[in-house]
């Protein structure tokens, strides 16, 4: 009898998880197309979460190094998507969540200007607190990224910002 009540109460542990990871689950496409600039193609990635969606556009420069442009966008009554500003994803509790954010890039800025091979890069930079209106914000798998740029010269691109990512599940409390 209770190796039956083990195992349905597994049953109903794994059925409850899948039922909230679908709850999170975010759909993606990635797409290429031709770059009339360049060789290396220019990618779009759209992903669905709930009633919303990301796009994130990424155009290459002559040496195939990406920059990207990020967009968020609100499903309306008719089925179209209206692009919307950063701070309108999330509700009143958006002040603390972008507080959570921006510690997070002060301390991987911090080991980026304190690493030796990327140091020089941030010789006389300082780095003021993020606005939602300046961070890219893309939906992945089952979480969502905050994609900064430090705006470092050409020659530091490879150490130009960061990205910062929270699962779905943990951000609930900050979405409407």
């Amino acid at each position: 009898m209770k190796l039956i009540f083990t195992i349905l109460t597994l049953i109903l542990g794994l059925t409850l998880s899948e039922e909230m990871h679908a709850q999170y689950k975010v759909s993606c496409v990635e797409k290429e197309s031709k770059n009339p600039d360049g060789v290396d193609p220019i990618t779009t990635k759209t992903c669905i979460y709930k009633k919303y969606k990301s796009v994130t556009k990424g155009y290459p420069d002559y040496k195939g190094r990406y920059s990207y442009n990020y967009f968020i966008y609100l499903k309306q009554e008719n089925g179209s998507y209206l692009k919307i500003k950063n701070a309108a994803l999330f509700n009143e509790n958006k002040t603390e969540l972008l507080y959570l954010i921006n510690e997070k890039i002060k301390k991987e800025f911090n080991l980026l200007a304190n690493d030796l091979e990327s140091k020089d890069c941030f010789e006389g930079i300082s780095l003021d607190p993020f606005s939602f209106d300046q961070i890219g914000i893309e939906f992945a798998d089952n979480s969502i990224n905050f994609c900064v740029t430090f705006g470092l010269p050409g020659v530091c691109m490879a150490v130009d910002g960061t990205s910062i990512s929270f699962k779905l599940d943990e951000i609930q409390k900050f979405l409407k």
